[in-house]
């Protein structure tokens, strides 16, 4: 097989040039929010590919639990057993499920982008199959680290009232970009992420606060505006069009945190590293992105 058979597949996928890439420079919170939409941009049929595929089959599986009353409803009851029948404990869990699935869906979205971004530094291609198989393989790590996490979280918030939540967070916040781009293990990410965030602090749970609340304002809007437009306008199902809004609305608010929890990636590794005195790009990414994907 020649060597031009052999990449076929790495063709279908443009490298972004340095100059598209973000530059390895700090950012203010805002700045990050800005960078986040702006690396969304370089491709937006492989960023948003992955998060859809990712999304999908744990978003059909939340759908699945047994004993939840979507399992069996019709199309035109589903919106009915959310807003109106909460109370029906299969709703209620099914409900649950999905919150779980979103978080660790953007988990691995955040991993994904991470591998994604550090191979286009290193000037290597990456099409949605290479990150899928990625993400596969990394699975244990991805669900290891997610877990730790949001223990992690569930204990502050426990004890705090809540509060402890926008300190536990911000600290772990690169946590999934650093496997993704460094190929690190549950715990070996988790460290990293400490590492950079600790003397970063009031800037981490500044970025933490902008882009949660920038990804929930999208989020309603996505969902919003098509459901007024479709069954206003043209009469289409509620259920159909808010079934689909939701799905299309998520999809974005994953991409956009992802991509954010990656440009803070970036802005802590100058701040703390100092990867933008590196006379190339690839001299921060290349031995990882190249070193297993070559």
């Amino acid at each position: 097989m020649s060597a031009d058979a052999a990449t076929g597949t790495h063709r279908s996928r443009r490298v972004p040039s340095g100059v598209e890439l973000p530059p390895l420079v700090p950012r203010t919170p805002l700045g990050v929010f800005d960078e986040a939409i702006t690396v969304l941009r370089l491709d937006p049929t492989l960023l948003f590919g992955i998060a859809l595929a990712i999304l999908l089959p744990l978003r059909v599986v939340a759908l699945s639990v047994p004993g939840s009353p979507l399992r069996d409803a019709r199309p035109d009851e589903i919106l009915d057993i959310f807003v109106g029948n909460l109370s029906a404990p299969g709703a209620v869990l099914a409900a649950a499920v999905t919150l779980l699935f979103e978080s660790l869906a953007l988990f691995a979205v955040a991993a994904a982008y991470g591998e994604v971004l550090a191979r286009w530094y290193a000037g290597v291609p990456i099409t949605i199959s290479d990150a899928l198989v990625s993400s596969i393989r990394r699975t244990i790590p991805l669900v290891v680290a997610w877990t730790i996490v949001h223990l992690a979280e569930a204990v502050s918030a426990l004890f705090t009232v809540g509060i402890g939540v926008l300190f536990v967070g911000p600290i772990l916040i690169v946590t999934a970009p650093v496997i993704g781009a460094e190929r690190a293990g549950p715990l070996r990410a988790l460290r990293r992420s400490v590492d950079l965030t600790s003397s970063e602090l009031v800037r981490a749970v500044m970025i933490f606060v902008t882009t949660g609340g920038g990804a929930l304002l999208i989020r309603l809007m996505i969902e919003s505006v098509p459901s007024v437009i479709g069954f206003s306008l043209f009469d289409l199902p509620l259920w159909a069009v808010n079934g689909v809004a939701d799905v299309v609305a998520t999809v974005v608010q994953l991409a956009f945190v992802a991509a954010a929890a990656n440009v803070t990636y970036i802005d802590l590794r100058v701040r703390r590293e100092g990867i933008d005195l590196y006379s190339a790009n690839n001299s921060a990414f290349g031995e990882t992105a190249v070193g297993s994907h070559g």
